[in-house]
């Protein structure tokens, strides 16, 4: 079962698990393997954070954006295709 928090974030929306690419390391190495994606929010903040997660749920990527939609879309642009999202709080 996916995680209600990341980092202290709430989980919105999650994805089924998959290759959602890597994080490498400046000299090219791989340093993780992206394999789930989240969308969360801090309480009164204001943003919507997108998370990427290795296998075992832990953040290894995030990025700042002003609506859960702009997350979506950036993941989409990001990853090349219509990404699967499971909304959280009906889990």
């Amino acid at each position: 079962m996916f995680p209600r928090e990341l980092d202290h974030a709430k989980v919105l929306y999650y994805t089924p698990k998959d290759e959602y690419g890597c994080i490498y390391y400046e000299n090219g190495d791989i340093a993780d393997r992206v394999g789930y994606l989240a969308i969360g929010r801090y309480r009164n903040d204001g943003v919507y954070y997108l998370f990427s997660c290795d296998e075992n749920y832990e953040v290894v990527g995030d990025s700042i954006w002003d609506s859960v939609e702009e997350c979506m879309g950036a993941a989409n642009s990001s990853h090349g295709a219509n990404i699967i999202w499971i909304d959280a709080c009906n889990q």
